[in-house]
């Protein structure tokens, strides 16, 4: 990973963010973050140009402002774009250093508020920039590279379900493992043996949805992308897809998105591959099921109260299932708990 800082697992499953200890722990290098003092070619706020390089340039820097200076309280969008957010934190900043009467709502070049400005920014602090192939590809570069352990779970819950298929209605005949045997993982995951018969219709669908995963996993580069534009903020702090993107002939554009919160499953290769299959649910689906029937790993009371029939379509269902075809039947991992996908 090339932005310095790994995601950990602790004993206790909780995940955090630290330094790797072979590299610098300073965050990548962006271009579009302001270097040294502020300036500005035009007035921002009420009733200036705002031009969108200075609008970028003071909500960069009230976002590095400590609140209790009058810096921006929640932290605002650095997009370029002037709206309410930024003539809200620039009114309060004026507000707080120059009281009520010194509050214009507009800052010009040279003026005491761009000065006050930047004797009160702080440079040691990064504000969050929306993603970029220039500087953040390092993100794309981690989470691809767990592609590979993606497909071998997905392979191994294909093998698992195929190895199922003749005996799940039947169980005269068998040579090797029992029909029992054959079924533990799938009923564990999708209470196959509660649904009525005949149960391998249910079964060609899980395989033939897996197959469909794979497919998009085969050519990675036609599907997967950045959030560059922050078009997912509303939806997901981690990814999310489109429904059913994969099968949309009439727009091509559709892809998984993965969004700077899949930072913390980047070292993680089960983390990554519980996101990946979580969202590939979404994108190969042709029913308009949207997956979030319930969240969490197979043991979770939200996913063991789940109806059967809900499984068949359930995001996380066939995450879990694939992980532990590959892996075999396995604890509750402890990042489950962040694993909040669209």
């Amino acid at each position: 990973m090339g932005n310095g800082k790994c995601a950990f697992m602790h004993d206790d499953g909780s995940c955090t963010v630290g330094p790797d200890k072979k590299s610098s722990s300073e965050p990548p290098v962006d271009g579009r973050r302001p270097k040294g003092p502020i300036t500005i070619s035009a007035a921002v706020g009420q009733g200036g140009l705002n031009k969108p390089d200075d609008v970028f340039k003071i909500q960069y820097a009230l976002d590095t402002v400590a609140p209790i200076d009058g810096g921006a309280d929640p932290r605002i969008k650095i997009d370029g774009k002037f709206g309410p957010p930024i003539q809200k934190a620039i009114r309060d900043f004026q507000v707080k250093q120059f009281t009520l009467s010194g509050a214009t709502g507009k800052i010009e070049p040279g003026s005491e508020t761009l000065k006050r400005l930047n004797e009160l920014k702080n440079d040691n602090v990064f504000p969050t920039l929306p993603l970029s192939f220039t500087t953040d590809d390092w993100l794309f570069v981690a989470m691809m590279q767990h592609v590979p352990f993606t497909k071998a779970c997905i392979q191994a819950a294909r093998a698992n379900v195929l190895m199922a298929m003749n005996s799940v209605d039947s169980s005269s005949g068998l040579i090797g493992p029992s029909r029992e045997e054959r079924m533990k993982l799938l009923n564990r995951h999708f209470r196959i043996d509660s649904l009525p018969s005949p149960k391998a219709s249910a079964l060609q669908k899980i395989y033939e949805i897996y197959g469909n995963m794979e497919q998009v996993l085969n050519k990675p580069d036609n599907f997967f992308t950045l959030d560059t534009d922050d078009s997912g903020e509303t939806i997901s702090t981690v990814a999310f897809a489109r429904l059913g993107g994969f099968f949309d002939k009439k727009d091509l554009s559709g892809r998984i998105v993965f969004r700077r919160g899949v930072y913390f499953a980047t070292g993680i290769a089960d983390f990554a591959a519980f996101v990946f299959i979580h969202e590939l649910r979404h994108f190969v689906d042709q029913e308009q099921q949207n997956g979030h029937l319930a969240k969490g790993w197979v043991t979770d009371p939200g996913m063991q109260a789940l109806p059967t029939r809900d499984l068949l379509n359930n995001c996380d269902t066939y995450a879990g299932f694939a992980l532990e075809a590959k892996n075999g039947i396995m604890d509750r991992p402890g990042w489950v708990k962040s694993s909040v996908f669209r």
